[in-house]
């Protein structure tokens, strides 16, 4: 009886070993960079490398760099030594935070302004000789499909459904909507890869409109309003697929990166969840009269044009309201 007890409890014991070993296994610490056109992230987390979930956050910070608004402003399509010097030191005090958390494994991805620079390979081959991050440049669909697996990760609701989402990713040089559906009983994505963003758009603005390429910023805005909201609604309405927009109409939409979850949120008071269009309307009426000097914060060059870029393309596809989600790119890579 004594040995049939004794059996028990070591057998209790070695499972109450195994799983805990296999908990201990299924645990890392990660460090994730997300190297945008106008702005670069960095998070560290607890990782569920065998269910992919993030379990929790330990750091996250960014720096404004202005890749995209330098590469505008090149005679040869290239990033500058300037710039690239910038780019170094900024991930450098990044890294040097993250590392206090000893992450076993430093990943990145770099987006639009390195697809599009005629030296955006040898860019990030130098910013990882530099730093001994590992950082790749990823396509603009790579990207999209990222982008949705940190809405969704950043949410942190097991029981909602792709089907159920769009995600809306809004960068310096790139913007993505994604949506997944399902064809022929095959998840399929249906992916929006515009051009028109952040930095693109206060370009316009500035060498178009106001004829003055060289200003800082194109703020104020005042009596430019309606023509800017027009060309942005005119160009959504022929940029985006008639699939994406029947995905809109069903769908929650979830606004991630650095113009809904910065700059918007930011601007509105109270700093909320979410974001109507009578409210972005009623806000962008507001401070497009502001000049940089009534402005804060780093991206005050932009902030007023990326209310009537999302204005504008919430007017085109008949988005009524946006859930923003603290979400870049960084959770996909975390969890990749």
């Amino acid at each position: 009886m004594r040995s049939a007890a004794l059996s028990a409890v070591i057998l209790f014991c070695s499972l109450l070993f195994a799983t805990a070993a296999e908990a201990d296994r299924c645990q890392q610490i990660r460090a994730g960079l997300d190297i945008g056109s106008g702005t670069t992230k960095i998070a560290v987390a607890r990782v569920n490398v065998c269910q992919l979930r993030i379990e929790e956050m330990l750091y996250q910070d960014q720096r404004a760099v202005a890749w995209n608004d330098a590469l505008a402003h090149s005679s040869d399509n290239q990033l500058s030594p300037a710039i690239m010097q910038e780019g170094v030191t900024a991930l450098r005090q990044l890294l040097t935070r993250a590392q206090r958390f000893h992450p076993r494994r430093i990943s990145g991805v770099a987006t639009a302004v390195f697809r599009n620079a005629s030296n955006g390979e040898a860019a990030i081959a130098q910013l990882q000789q530099q730093t001994g991050a590992a950082i790749s440049i990823i396509s603009q669909q790579q990207e999209a499909k990222l982008g949705f697996l940190s809405a969704k990760a950043a949410l942190g609701d097991p029981g909602i459904r792709d089907e159920q989402l769009l995600v809306w990713d809004i960068g310096g040089g790139s913007m993505q909507m994604t949506a997944w559906r399902q064809e022929a009983g095959k998840p399929v994505a249906d992916i929006y890869q515009g051009r028109l963003a952040s930095v693109t758009l206060k370009n316009f603005i500035l060498t178009v409109l106001k004829n003055q390429p060289d200003a800082p910023s194109p703020n104020p805005i005042g009596s430019w309003r309606p023509p800017v909201l027009r060309f942005v609604q005119f160009y959504a309405a022929n940029d985006v697929s008639p699939q994406i927009r029947q995905d809109v109409a069903g769908r929650r939409v979830i606004g991630i990166g650095g113009v809904h979850g910065f700059s918007i949120r930011n601007q509105l008071p109270g700093k909320p969840g979410r974001y109507t269009l009578a409210a972005l309307q009623q806000l962008s009426q507001q401070q497009v009269w502001k000049g940089d000097s009534e402005l804060s914060g780093d991206y005050r060059a932009t902030d007023v044009s990326n209310l009537l870029l999302v204005e504008g393309y919430m007017q085109a596809l008949k988005i009524n309201e946006v859930t923003v989600v603290e979400a870049s790119l960084i959770q996909g890579v975390l969890l990749q």
